[in-house]
């Protein structure tokens, strides 16, 4: 049995069992070979890669070992990316870049408002935009798309190869070039078509002594001398044209059809070096911005609220949503509105807004009492508010329905990212949830609010319109009511700037 396996084997390669059509093909394929402008490289009689071309590979991996050895250093091909994006900006583009840097913000933040320090950094930024157009980004991509292509076959694996000719062959041994003898071409067949892949996409057109020149200033000296590499490379679009290699394979296979496949890269770096300038401008405005908010929630706070302790949420906290947000997933958005509303509620709400209702509702005499009732509504909807969050709260206890399963979920989602979308999903949920009873309490608020306003319009009226019993209503308040209206008003605006502020 394996004697009958190898036998055909052997017929095949001496093309016992070829038809006369591909017999006659391939005699056409040796006669062509044999006139090829590069004929030398390949012994048509015994099927042999000549030692020649092993020759010509060797001297085009002596001749880019060192860009080889460059391109290893992730950190070098990063500086030699941005070096390339910088090649097609002219002065005015890299005066907008360093503008836009970091430290450049940072020094005008010390003496710039920031308002305008946001309004100057968006301008920049549209300006950049406007100057590093399509076709600098183009001409970058096209750049950088030379630089795959050299990566590609630099990486080429001439080691092996070599070495499946030669087991002596040593790696980065260039003192003396090696003699290699002559390869049976079925023997290398991978190799040279892998070698025919690599090479396609190095052009003769393309600028190599201006990238070479980049590579230069990048590797802070000379990988390779120009006029060399470009002579290289059309001697590879020759080889290309020529169709040696593809025809001393088919020749070799017995297969006049076998074909390569072609391996061209193409690399998009500029519309990614603008996102990331555009994302690093967007986190400065972000930052900013935020201060200010803070600064603004700050303010808000101090005169809003008397106690100095405003935590009233265990779970629903920012604390508890930094285990999330440490993990790259969403956390918990308006965990610190929801805190606010809840201390809000509790802390005025349930006490000088309901007591002040009281007074108005119960005791006013009303003359339209569609107002009275609205109001009366708004303190309902409010104060259920409040359940409403103590119920979301303990919503994700650790005993609670969602905590339980977001620690579940987050002890595995190192391990199986699917538990991502599931922490996602949850924590969505609640934030949704967090979000609406905030809009919902700022909405009753306002009517609260709207309706004040019109009592404490009417309270200064020589003939008041709403109430009719203002005098009586002073009595039974602790303080005047056009006084305690008006405070309580302020609050409440102040209240829902700030839930804006938290919302935002």
């Amino acid at each position: 049995m394996a004697e009958n396996l190898v036998d055909k084997v052997f017929s095949f390669l001496s093309g016992d069992d070829l038809s006369d059509k591909t017999q006659s093909i391939l005699k056409q394929l040796g006669k062509d070979l044999n006139q090829n402008k590069f004929a030398k490289y390949f012994r048509v009689k015994t099927e042999e890669i000549d030692p020649s071309f092993l020759s010509f590979m060797y001297s085009a991996y002596k001749l880019t070992y060192p860009i080889k050895a460059f391109m290893v250093n992730e950190s070098k091909m990063d500086k030699l990316k941005l070096i390339i994006i910088e090649s097609f900006m002219d002065g005015s583009i890299l005066e907008t870049v360093n503008k836009l840097a970091p430290a450049a913000i940072e020094a005008k933040a010390k003496v710039t408002a920031p308002d305008e320090l946001v309004a100057q950094i968006q301008a920049d930024l549209d300006k950049l935009i406007s100057q590093f157009d399509r076709g600098k980004i183009n001409a970058a991509d096209r750049c950088y798309t030379m630089v795959a292509a050299l990566n590609q076959f630099v990486n080429f694996g001439f080691y092996g190869f070599f070495k499946k000719i030669d087991p002596h062959f040593v790696e980065e041994s260039f003192g003396e070039d090696p003699k290699f003898p002559p390869v049976k071409s079925v023997f290398i067949v991978k190799e040279l078509a892998e070698f025919l892949a690599v090479t396609q996409a190095l052009r003769p057109e393309d600028d190599w002594k201006n990238l070479l020149g980049l590579l230069k200033i990048c590797a802070g000296q000379e990988l390779v001398k120009p006029e060399l590499f470009e002579e290289l490379v059309k001697n590879f679009r020759e080889i290309h044209v020529s169709k040696i290699i593809e025809m001393l394979i088919q020749y070799s296979l017995k297969n006049p059809i076998w074909q390569w496949k072609a391996r061209v890269p193409v690399e998009q770096i500029g519309d990614d070096w603008l996102e990331e300038k555009k994302a690093e401008a967007n986190l400065c405005i972000y930052q900013i911005n935020t201060a200010q908010r803070n600064i603004q929630i700050n303010a808000l706070t101090q005169q809003i609220f008397e106690a100095a302790d405003l935590v009233r949420l265990e779970n629903y906290t920012m604390q508890h949503g930094d285990i999330y947000r440490n993990k790259g997933l969403e956390d918990f958005v308006y965990a610190r509105g929801l805190n606010y509303l809840k201390a809000f509620l509790e802390d005025y709400l349930d006490k000088e807004i309901k007591e002040l209702c009281d007074i108005l509702l119960v005791r006013g005499q009303w003359t339209n009492n569609i107002m009275s009732m609205d109001m009366s509504e708004a303190l309902h909807q409010l104060i259920d508010i409040g359940g409403s969050i103590s119920a979301l709260d303990e919503t994700m206890s650790e005993d609670g329905s969602d905590g339980s399963r977001l620690r579940a979920a987050v002890m595995r989602v190192d391990r199986d990212k699917t538990q991502a979308r599931y922490i996602k999903s949850i924590i969505g949920s609640n934030n949704e949830e967090a979000l609406d009873l905030i809009n919902q309490a700022a909405q009753f608020f306002i009517v609260l609010g709207k309706h004040l306003k019109s009592l404490i319009e009417d309270i200064k009226k020589k003939h008041p319109e709403l109430l009719i019993n203002w005098r009586e209503l002073n009595l039974a308040s602790k303080e005047p009511m056009a006084q305690r209206m008006t405070e309580d008003y302020k609050k409440i605006n102040y209240f829902i700037q700030l839930m804006t502020l938290c919302t935002e």
